[in-house]
């Protein structure tokens, strides 16, 4: 089956953003991820009005193609799961997501990339590292929920094996 339209959910640090970007190249397209979408400026998380960021998804799901991720459970986000080809879902462990965020927060101060888009600050890495122990329970299930309801083509991705078998297809 062709995707052309793919919805990518997961934890912090499941790899969402990394098989977004390895996705919009297979696929020809720009990735979108909803951090940008909700937040005016991701630095300061000042909110985006509802409507802007509404008017934001609809522009996205008119596309022909599109590949976006993110982390929320919200109704605003469900014309994403009714519009994709298929939504994937990372389903990680917590011990490797929390590995993970941990080695990017260091990668990302040893070398100095700076960027708007990411507070530096080992503060901002703690509430992170708290979402992860309540994902399993709460926001996978949220998502795996969601997901169901409105697309009939979900694939849960446990580990990082079954993403590379996924992009190899």
């Amino acid at each position: 089956m062709e995707y052309n339209r793919i919805f990518i959910v997961g934890g912090p640090g499941s790899g969402k953003t990394t098989l977004a970007k390895k996705l919009s190249k297979i696929i020809n397209t720009k990735y979108y991820e909803l951090d940008d979408i909700a937040y005016k400026k991701r630095s300061t998380y000042e909110k985006r009005d509802e409507r802007e960021r509404d008017k934001k998804i609809k522009s996205i799901i008119k596309r022909k193609k599109w590949v976006v991720e993110g982390f929320y459970s919200r109704p605003w986000i469900y014309p994403l799961y009714k519009k994709s080809d298929v939504v994937l879902i990372l389903n990680i462990k917590p011990s490797t997501l929390k590995r993970r965020i941990v080695l990017r927060f260091i990668k990302r101060k040893l070398l100095f990339k700076k960027t708007k888009k990411h507070n530096k600050q080992v503060k901002e890495i703690i509430p992170l590292l708290k979402r992860i122990d309540k994902y399993p329970t709460k926001q996978f299930r949220l998502q795996k929920r969601a997901s169901k309801r409105f697309n009939k083509n979900v694939l849960i991705l446990n580990n990082q094996k079954e993403i590379n078998n996924f992009l190899k297809t």
